[in-house]
């Protein structure tokens, strides 16, 4: 499976070539979106041609799996679901390539976009081409976790907004509170209130999802020995956004997550236009299955092998 090059032209004309032949936007919309003149995107359409990118269709990795893909769309009813050939040596860039063009296509003006944390959307970051969308506002749904700066909600956020030269506000606020009196405390304080709220009224939503053996959350050690012991004894599978969740994708009753900073995952799903999960990797199957079973998302990009379990 070929990779798309990083160079810039490149991914221009690939994006382009997207957004017109699939997308179905006009040489104008793309033209705004890019900040270049319509006649240039005629120039990169024609390009595409020439380059064998487009024929009758995009000739491109990024281009999910239709079979794969329709058979989870009916499977849990999700909008849409791009499932990307898994490739060697665990790179997931086309994934993240197919996330970025994605995103960049469906972005309408005055679009809220809220963000999480987590590095599989810090990579999809790393592919999204320069824009100049001003009207469009970026916030964090999760407070800051880690000691990891480049998967910090608040970095993903300012990063994303720099490439989409749009605004940005931010979340001073830590992701977990060790007691409840300390969530009370964050929690009502107006400026944290404020971002939350706007961040569960986003019109698109990129959140990341995480397996049980494998989430950052354990990495930082965030779980006492009693949250350990309540999801040892219950059937959590896993986190989305910071949050865990049972096997039928409800967010899990236990003492964790109500000490969690963070945007209410039920709020966010009924008000975005769009709710898009970057989740790749065999071990994160049973919790993308949870998340998709409880609703949570309208949008899926994913690997082929993890595909399979899904289905």
């Amino acid at each position: 499976m070929r990779v798309v090059p990083e160079d810039v032209n490149i991914r221009r004309i690939t994006l382009a070539a997207e957004m017109y032949y699939i997308y179905d936007m006009s040489q104008k919309e793309i033209a705004d979106r890019l900040g270049v003149s319509r006649p240039w995107v005629s120039k990169l359409l024609k390009r595409a041609k020439e380059m064998d990118i487009v024929r009758i269709e995009i000739n491109s990795p990024l281009v999910g799996t239709p079979e794969m893909e329709k058979k989870i769309k009916e499977r849990y009813r999700i909008d849409y679901v791009s499932v990307i050939p898994s490739m060697v040596n665990g790179d997931y860039t086309n994934i993240s390539m197919a996330a970025a063009n994605y995103l960049v296509s469906h972005i309408q003006p005055k679009d809220t976009i809220g963000i999480s944390w987590g590095m599989s959307i810090a990579r999809m970051i790393d592919h999204v081409v320069d824009m100049q969308l001003p009207d469009t506002t970026i916030v964090p749904v999760v407070g800051g976790a880690g000691s990891d700066a480049e998967c910090l909600s608040n970095v993903n956020a300012n990063r994303l907004s720099n490439i989409l030269g749009s605004k940005c506000r931010l979340l001073h606020a830590n992701a977990y509170c060790a007691a409840q009196n300390e969530y009370q405390v964050m929690i009502s304080n107006p400026m944290t209130r404020e971002i939350l709220d706007l961040g569960e009224h986003s019109d698109i939503a990129l959140v990341g999802i995480g397996d049980l053996d494998h989430s950052r959350i354990l990495d930082y050690d965030y779980l006492t020995p009693e949250d350990r012991a309540m999801i040892r004894a219950s059937d959590v599978v896993g986190d989305i956004a910071f949050r865990f969740v049972d096997k039928g994708g409800e967010v899990a009753d236990i003492d964790f997550n109500h000490r969690v900073v963070a945007c209410d995952l039920t709020k966010l799903r009924k008000n975005a236009r769009e709710v898009i999960a970057i989740a790749y990797g065999t071990e994160k199957a049973e919790v993308i299955k949870a998340v998709l079973k409880g609703g949570l998302l309208t949008t899926l990009f994913t690997d082929y092998d993890t595909a399979q379990l899904l289905i």
